[in-house]
């Protein structure tokens, strides 16, 4: 996978390139100007752009707006990274196409697992058209009763081939990370209604934040969309557009729940 970063302070571009160099399968380029940064990206496709917020020439949201604008790259995640806590800053950048934040000072553990998530939105985007489709064969070498396959259809959020890619084809893990999903996933549904029915939106956006850790563990880029819309609306005070944006992403991860069941082994279902 093809990252970029840009950002302009040399000691920060340095400690961020080694940082991203460390995960595997991922090629970083480095960019201390942001219109140079334009130009390689005419010419070539990131799958991740990480982009600091302060530069001379062009902030990060200048950049990302000008970016978003160069053919092929609407959907190219970006990330930017930034010490400013101002809320201003952040609508700003979300409606200038930022996918999402990591607040400096950062560690090493929080940056990679941030664009590990990224990109792995990023390769669900790149093999949608050619992924298989996931049949009832397929669930019984996985260990799942094929009489308990879900039906092949268009509507399946969770990308079984992927998840399993992610985590190195290790089934067991599989199912126990689905287990854990299963069974805690409800409690954090419940804090953010809560949260929401007392119009406490710190509150719905940590535990948002929270929940959209839990589904980055599976490829399923569907829901994992409608919780950054609910994060979004949460930190920007929207509190109609929230509630909105939580009833959606609710219905996205009790169907993934669905989903997830049919990976657990019937006589180990959590209860």
């Amino acid at each position: 996978m093809q990252v970029i970063i840009v950002e302009d302070e040399p000691v920060s571009l340095t400690v961020l390139k080694q940082i991203v160099e460390k995960l595997s399968d991922c090629q970083v380029q480095g960019f201390t100007e942001a219109g140079t940064a334009l130009t390689w990206c005419r010419r070539n496709e990131p799958d991740l752009v990480i982009v600091g917020y302060m530069m001379p020439e062009l902030n990060g949201i200048e950049f990302t707006e000008h970016f978003r604008r160069l053919p092929g790259k609407s959907d190219t995640p970006v990330l930017m990274v930034t010490a400013s806590t101002d809320r201003e800053v952040r609508n700003s950048a979300f409606e200038n196409g930022v996918n999402d934040f990591l607040n400096k000072p950062y560690d090493s553990v929080e940056l990679q697992a941030r664009v590990s998530n990224m990109l792995v939105l990023r390769s669900k985007q790149a093999s949608r058209a050619k992924r298989p489709a996931f049949r009832p064969d397929d669930a019984s070498k996985r260990g799942v009763s094929a009489d308990h396959a879900q039906p092949v259809d268009g509507d399946r959020l969770l990308d079984l081939h992927m998840t399993l890619k992610r985590l190195a084809d290790d089934e067991p893990l599989l199912q126990q990370v689905a287990r854990v999903f299963i069974r805690t996933v409800p409690q954090l549904l419940q804090e953010i209604s809560s949260a929401l029915a007392t119009n406490d939106s710190e509150r719905a956006y940590a535990e948002a934040h929270s929940l959209k850790g839990a589904v980055a563990v599976f490829e399923a880029p569907q829901v994992l969309s409608a919780i950054v819309t609910l994060e979004t609306h949460a930190i920007n005070y929207n509190a109609a557009a929230a509630v909105t944006a939580f009833a959606a992403a609710q219905a996205l991860v009790q169907r993934l729940s669905a989903e997830l069941a049919f990976v657990i082994p019937p006589n180990t279902q959590p209860r």
